[in-house]
C-alpha cells in the first residue's frame, strides 16, 4: 500500500508528464530549462520517492506551473448524506475534507445514521481521526 507521499509524488509526476505532452515539448527540452539531467526528469515524471522537492518545482517552473496549496476535497455526490446536507450549496459538487466533518458535526440531528453507506461511514470515520483527534463533536 502507498504511503500518502508516495502517492502525492505519484500523481505530481503523471501531472507534470501530462502538462509537458499537453505543451507538446520534449523531455530534453524540459530538462534542458529545468537545468536537470533528462533521466531525473524522467524520474520526476515517474514520481520516484528518492526524487528531491527541488527537481520537482524546477520541472514546474520549466512548464510555467506555479504550485498551489490547496484543502483536499470530497466529491458531494458520492455520500447520500452529505449531500443532504449541502442542499443549501447549489453547484457545490466538492466541499473541503474539514467543511464536510463540520457539516457533520453541526448537523447531526438531519443525517439518517441508519441509511448510511459503509462508504460513507468509513468516510467518516476517516474525517474523525485525521481532523477530529477520533471524536464526533455532537
Amino acid at each position: 500500500m502507498d504511503t500518502p507521499l508516495l502517492l502525492l509524488a505519484r500523481q505530481l509526476g503523471t501531472a507534470l508528464r501530462a502538462e509537458r505532452k499537453r505543451l507538446g515539448l520534449a523531455q530534453a527540452e524540459v530538462a534542458r530549462h529545468a537545468n536537470v539531467g533528462r533521466q531525473k526528469l524522467i524520474q520526476v515524471e515517474q514520481g520516484k520517492p528518492g526524487v528531491a522537492l527541488a527537481a520537482y518545482a524546477a520541472t514546474m517552473d520549466a512548464l510555467g506551473l506555479v504550485p498551489e496549496v490547496t484543502p483536499a476535497k470530497i466529491r458531494v455526490a458520492e455520500y447520500p448524506q452529505l449531500k443532504r446536507l449541502t442542499w443549501n450549496r447549489p453547484g457545490a459538487d466538492t466541499v473541503a475534507e474539514r467543511d464536510a466533518l463540520a457539516l457533520y458535526e453541526r448537523h447531526w440531528d438531519l443525517v439518517d445514521v441508519d441509511h448510511m453507506t459503509t462508504h460513507e461511514r468509513s468516510l467518516l470515520q476517516r474525517l474523525m481521526d485525521k481532523y477530529g483527534q477520533g471524536i464526533l463533536h455532537v
